[in-house]
């Protein structure tokens, strides 16, 4: 005879968060290119998008951590380029 158990599966927390800042990304990430392509201009908008998200975590995070974030995304960036570069030997 066998017993079977009911287990519950609780929502993990930390997923969920993470894949709603994942979908909060992509989703700003879309607008802002749609948005420039509309205004056919993306250096515009980049440092307009850039300009708010430096004076919103500054005031929320202090310097630090902002500076720090940013330093990340450019460093993720050039991740992405050199592994798309197929040329690239480094």
């Amino acid at each position: 005879m066998t017993k079977k158990c009911k287990i519950l599966n609780f929502p993990n927390i930390l997923e969920n968060k993470k894949n709603k800042y994942i979908n909060i990304r992509d989703d700003v990430e879309n607008i802002l290119l749609n948005y420039s392509h509309n205004k056919k201009d993306l250096w515009a908008v980049a440092l307009a998008a850039g300009r708010f998200s430096a004076m919103t975590l500054q005031n929320l995070d202090g310097p630090e951590k902002t500076l720090d974030f940013f330093k990340n995304c450019i460093k993720t960036q050039r991740k992405f380029n050199l592994s798309s570069n197929s040329t690239n030997i480094t």
